[in-house]
């Protein structure tokens, strides 16, 4: 090899290494800050899209001044190198930038009285953190095509086709590799000093290429550009690109969210499924920009027709996009179960690659139309290729930008998703026949796609089959009951909400609710049991007895908030929920919460459960955190420490804080010790309650070491309404209630053990179990039962006997749950055959038993055997749970 081909070589290998890495950054630092600035202006749906929108609207500017601005420089790759130095260095400042942003945000929020204004601060916030950054990397694309660029016209437009491909496969590489590991495994910060490392590595791939840069040939001739031969054909062209291209952008990015609504009903709503869904849309593209740049490429050196590529690629973009969401829903050929849905980490795990393949696949079609765009221009002045690429980008990203903004908030709640889908698909529809039809004729292209967009709008509005119908289909056989009515398929702005009543004959008969195909809440005994005591447990253990003021965050069924407000003590209740859509899900579960919507003591705030504490300035006496899954994309943020100091900082003095604990799948392995040490690194003063039996828990803090009035206790309880049914949810007696007590002060800090993590907004631990099977449940909760009698005042001996009692046969339910022992629960039945727990349990295992568990009991002396030990089992000291 000479030197000049070495020269060649190392120029064309050098600038597309600059590229991939460049991309690759740009979303490590995408995705970081994403998850840094949810935190400080919410993690709601308006508040995610405004962060969509000042992202895209800098990248968009950037690469339209950077045309501007490059298009006429002589061709050098210093400007991007230098631009390269810039977003790295602001990488790598960013989290105290952005600690600063926190701290201004929080004294602002709290001196703005009306909704409007902070949202106002909520964007001047956002374009703080992001507008900068963003604009530097929008303007990395002209100055790399401007520095990069051959000369000849048509190598041009290839190069830069080339470039935008490898630009977006490396930003593929950088959303899967810092969405799905390095923000799981290292956290925020070092995932920063990683983008800025390849920021450097792009800057000095740059300065190679451009020391490698041979002097430019002088232009070779090429055949003359289909389609166009005069200066109107060419302004025609370019102003149908700039308007296909800006309308290709809206359905990409529209399409993207849409996918990802229906992605998270198959991959459950884990942290890591947006991650996973970008990373889709990001390869699909950059391996369609690749193909379309050189498909284009092949057309041209062999037909005078290769323009057409524009409008049958779009043609089938569009077929693509109203097809790929009833695979989905219907079942890809195999590739997906019509009754599957992720239901565990595990299953997620399972699911994600077969779903992911669906969503590139139409990703293919349309990430190459930007390329072949900018190829059908192909401008014969260096400086005009710049600037024509550069405009052509910019006007697709504001479109996405559009897309992305308004498909949730305006065209969900409007059209609904099939609505979307017909327009989407009408577009792509409009836009090919357009293209494809011959220039010049005015009014036949515009008449075409104008009767092609109304008859494929009508054709696929009526031929279509419900994608309502088929969701509510899917989620009913998810659940395999033999009996399912759905009550309420709901496409909201935030969710799509489902309620549905689950039968099996004589079994059990609830009714349940899911949201974006996650189950949420229940009326199954245990379920509504573990909410009832999570809204009314904190007002009785109050210490002023009297709680004014109260806060739930997260609605579901509205149960806890009706349990809450079930004591008139409770002067008000604040609601806070990011479904907006709450009121028809309350007239449905009106048995259960006491219909506590129309309650005039209620009050909703849709808002971010996070953002609200910040941002409202109110003291509470109770807070109660009802929120979904740790693992899950909008409840991450609240379990984590510094979520605990902000509930601290609302709460006054004397207040209680309660949050709801799952105990199986999200909480195996070391992930439980982490969690509970999390919460006591903030309330020292800490009890654990259990619904024995189930996966159901709650943590209680109390401002001191919990202490119970036995007496007081038991007459608040004789005061919960008719319609809360304590007798039947085992919440009428002081005796019954202990028995949900389970871990004290003593025996938490035993369960804890010496684990020292703790989860943070940095490094959350719940991020990578959500992306992975669940560990083995190497600590297991029925071995530290501890007993409730040394925190109960005015006690007396029956009262005494009849919670070791209770206590007794929940460690037995217990151990039944945790080690699948019959046996335990056989015995529970024995020594208390009207509790509700064990028959509810007993009921679950008569519909696949025959045993006579009547007929076991009067075997008195394995009864009394039993009996000895449960007894044993509960009357240890305090905090020293059975080994």
């Amino acid at each position: 090899m000479n030197l000049k081909d070495l020269r060649s070589s190392i120029f064309l290998i050098s600038i597309y290494a600059a590229f991939l890495a460049s991309g690759a950054s740009s979303l490590f630092a995408e995705v970081t800050w994403n998850r840094m600035l949810i935190v400080v202006v919410g993690n709601s749906m308006s508040a995610t899209a405004m962060i969509i929108v000042v992202f895209m609207g800098g990248l968009g500017l950037g690469s339209y001044a950077g045309g501007k601005i490059f298009a006429n420089r002589r061709p050098s790759l210093i400007p991007y190198l230098l631009l390269e130095i810039s977003i790295g260095t602001y990488i790598l400042l960013s989290p105290s930038l952005f600690e600063l942003l926190s701290r201004t945000f929080s004294a602002l929020a709290e001196s703005v009285a009306d909704r409007t204004s902070l949202t106002l601060v909520r964007i001047v916030i956002s374009l703080a953190a992001l507008f900068l950054p963003a604009s530097l990397m929008g303007a990395t694309f002209p100055a790399m095509i401007a520095g990069a660029a051959p000369d000849s016209p048509s190598a041009r437009t290839a190069r830069t086709g080339f470039l935008y491909g490898i630009n977006t496969l490396g930003a593929a590489v950088g959303c899967f590799v810092a969405g799905y590991h390095l923000l799981f495994e290292v956290g925020v910060q070092t995932t920063l000093v990683c983008a800025f490392g390849l920021n450097v590595l792009a800057a000095l791939c740059a300065l190679a290429a451009n020391t490698a840069r041979k002097p430019a040939p002088a232009e070779p001739s090429e055949m003359p550009l289909p389609g166009a031969g005069s200066p109107a054909a060419d302004a025609e062209l370019r102003r149908f690109l700039n308007v296909a291209t800006f309308l290709i952008g809206f359905v990409a990015l529209a399409y993207e969210v849409l996918l990802t609504r229906l992605g998270i009903l198959y991959i459950g709503n884990i942290a890591s499924v947006f991650a996973l869904v970008l990373t889709a849309f990001l390869l699909g593209t950059g391996i369609s920009a690749v193909l379309g740049t050189w498909g284009y490429g092949v057309l041209l050196r062999h037909t005078r027709h290769s323009n057409k590529l524009f409008g049958v690629v779009t043609l089938l973009a569009g077929a693509v996009v109203i097809g790929t969401p009833y695979l989905l829903l219907e079942g890809a050929g195999g590739l997906t179960a019509a009754d599957q849905f992720a239901r565990s980490p595990g299953e997620a795990s399972q699911l994600s690659l077969s779903v992911l393949g669906l969503i590139v696949a139409p990703t293919i079609l349309i990430g190459a139309l930007l390329p072949i765009a900018i190829r059908m221009l192909r401008p014969e002045e260096r400086g005009e290729a710049t600037r024509e690429a550069a405009t052509l980008y910019s006007l697709n990203t504001a479109g996405g930008l559009l897309g992305a903004g308004l498909i949730n908030h305006v065209f969900v709640p409007l059209i609904g998703l099939q609505g979307i889908l017909v327009l989407l698909a009408s577009v792509c529809a409009a836009v090919g026949i357009f293209s494809l039809l011959s220039p010049g004729k005015h009014f036949l292209r515009w008449s075409a796609a104008v009767v092609c967009l109304v008859s494929v709008t009508a054709v696929l509005a009526v031929s279509l089959p419900s994608i309502k119908a088929l969701y509510a289909a899917k989620i009913a056989k998810s659940t395999g009951a033999p009996s399912v009515d759905v009550r309420l398929i709901r496409e909201g702005r935030a969710a799509n909400v489902g309620v549905l009543d689950i039968s099996y004959p004589g079994v059990v008969t609830y009714r349940d609710m899911f949201l974006n195909g996650i189950e949420e809440a229940s009326t199954r005994y245990w379920h509504t049991q573990l909410f009832k005591l999570l809204g009314a447990l904190p007002v009785m253990v109050h210490e002023s007895g009297k709680p004014e003021d109260a806060l739930v965050i997260a609605f579901g069924a509205g149960i806890t908030a009706g349990s809450v407000l079930a004591s008139d003590d409770v002067a008000s209740l604040d609601v806070v929920d990011l479904n907006p859509d709450i009121e028809g899900i309350n007239n449905l579960f009106t048995s259960v919460n006491g219909d506590v919507f129309h309650n005039p003591r209620f009050h909703f705030h849709n808002d971010d459960g996070r953002n609200y504490l910040v941002t409202s300035g109110k003291k509470y006496d109770l807070i109660i955190c009802d929120s979904t899954h740790p693992r899950a994309y909008d409840s991450w943020i609240l379990y984590t420490h510094e979520f605990y100091r902000s509930v601290k900082k609302r709460l006054s003095p004397g207040g209680i804080f309660a949050q709801w604990v799952p105990v199986d799948y999200s909480m195996r392995g070391s992930l439980f010790r982490i969690h509970l040490n999390t919460f006591r690194s903030v309330f020292p003063h800490a009890t654990f309650w259990y619904v024995y039996g189930s996966d159901q828990a709650f943590l209680l803090a109390t401002p001191g070491p919990l202490t119970l009035n036995a007496q007081r206790l038991q007459q608040k309880l004789d005061r919960l309404p008719e319609w809360f049914r304590a007798h039947y949810y085992q919440i009428d007696t002081v005796a019954r209630l202990a028995g949900f007590f389970w871990l004290d002060e003593a025996a938490l800090s035993q369960m804890i053990g010496s684990e020292t993590r703790i989860n943070t907004d940095d490094l959350n631990y719940f991020d990578k179990q959500s992306a992975i099977w669940p560990l083995p449940p190497q600590w297991q909760l029925q071995r530290y039962q501890a007993s409730i009698l040394p925190h109960l005042g005015q006690k007396d001996d029956i009262l005494m006997a009849s919670i070791r009692k209770e206590q007794a046969v929940a460690q037995l339910v217990s151990r039944y749950r945790f080690l699948s022992s019959p046996a335990d629960l056989t015995a529970a039945y024995c020594l208390d055959s009207n509790n509700g727990d064990v028959r509810y349990w007993m009921s679950m295992e008569a519909s696949t038993s025959s045993l006579d568990y009547a007929k076991l009991c009067r075997n008195s002396s394995n009864a009394a055997a039993r009996e000895e030990t449960a007894y044993g089992a509960s009357q240890l000291p305090a905090g020293q749970g059975s080994r």
